[in-house]
């Protein structure tokens, strides 16, 4: 029988082979982001994206992930965003274009990020990948995949409705936000008719813009905007706005906006309208407004370059 020394010589022996095996078993979690990210690839989420027309050809850049939690801002480590080029951005990758709201063919991409020689160059050292890809100049947003995000069901618009809900906006909405009926022809006017699901009826979304320059003594208390945006839905008693966006400038006050199109994001039936800027060296920044009663109101933002 051993004596009580080597007996709590063998325990610890012991011991410190349990902790060996649980070590084998439990390996220590050196790279935790890695783990976050592959678990994240793993799951194939249908990823979001904001094209870059900076370059001759667009560059398809990943901002989120949609499905049933929504959307998610995609942040990956420098080793998972090379894994997502891999699986997401490489030759052949299959993108669907939404033009401001319809799902268009799918497009392929002609080369990922780093397919060879790194795609874009730039100052940081762990950028979120482009994809190159051909696309029609309307198109901003596409999802992975083939498969198109299924749209809303709504009515069709008459021309007629349509007119008349325009002169609504030009001598009822506009004047409330500071333009003058007289100064309306000095704009550039943008709409769009969307399927949004928040009414029976398709959301009405107009743009104005006035490209006259404005002195730097400029405020927003003694001049006009330059830049208003109105949303309109159906209600009881006809359209209405439901959302309303003005700018004095096109950068000091807060930047001009642009529609970028409408996409159900979470699978409720109900489109998010989606936002970004008038800044070209901000193609990625991106704003998600949700239908809540009877106003659109913001309920996501993505605010990050390239480099984070």
């Amino acid at each position: 029988m051993p004596t009580r020394p080597l007996r709590f010589i063998i325990l610890a022996l012991s011991l410190a082979g349990c902790d060996r095996v649980k070590t084998a078993l439990n390996p220590p979690q050196t790279d935790t982001a890695w783990q976050s990210d592959s678990t994240l690839l793993a799951a194939q989420p249908t990823a979001l994206f904001r094209v870059d027309r900076a370059n001759a050809t667009p560059r398809v850049i990943p901002i989120a992930t949609i499905g049933e939690k929504g959307l998610r801002s995609l942040r990956l480590s420098g080793r998972g965003w090379r894994a997502f080029d891999l699986d997401y951005l490489q030759s052949s990758a299959s993108f669907v274009p939404y033009r401001y709201g319809e799902p268009t063919s799918a497009v392929r991409s002609t080369r990922g990020m780093w397919e060879g020689a790194a795609l874009d160059t730039l100052p940081c050292p762990s950028p979120l990948p482009a994809a190159q890809v051909a696309l029609d100049p309307r198109v901003e947003l596409l999802t992975s995949g083939t498969k198109p995000i299924a749209r809303p069901a709504a009515a069709a618009l008459s021309d007629g409705e349509l007119q008349g809900v325009l002169a609504t906006v030009n001598t009822l909405v506009a004047p409330t936000a500071g333009i003058p009926l007289s100064r309306m022809a000095n704009y550039k006017r943008n709409v769009y008719v969307v399927a949004t699901g928040a009414s029976p009826r398709p959301t009405i979304i107009v743009t104005y813009d006035d490209p006259e320059a404005l002195p730097d003594s400029a405020t927003r208390i003694t001049e006009r905007p330059h830049h208003f945006m109105v949303v309109l839905d159906k209600g009881i008693y006809g359209y209405k706005p439901s959302y309303t966006y003005t700018d004095v400038s096109s950068s000091r006050i807060q930047p001009r906006r642009k529609f970028l199109g409408a996409l159900d994001a979470d699978g409720d039936g109900k489109a998010e309208l989606f936002f970004g800027v008038q800044l070209p060296q901000f193609p990625l920044v991106t704003y998600a407004f949700r239908f809540e009663g009877d106003t659109w109101l913001e309920s996501w933002k993505y605010e990050r370059g390239r480099c984070g």
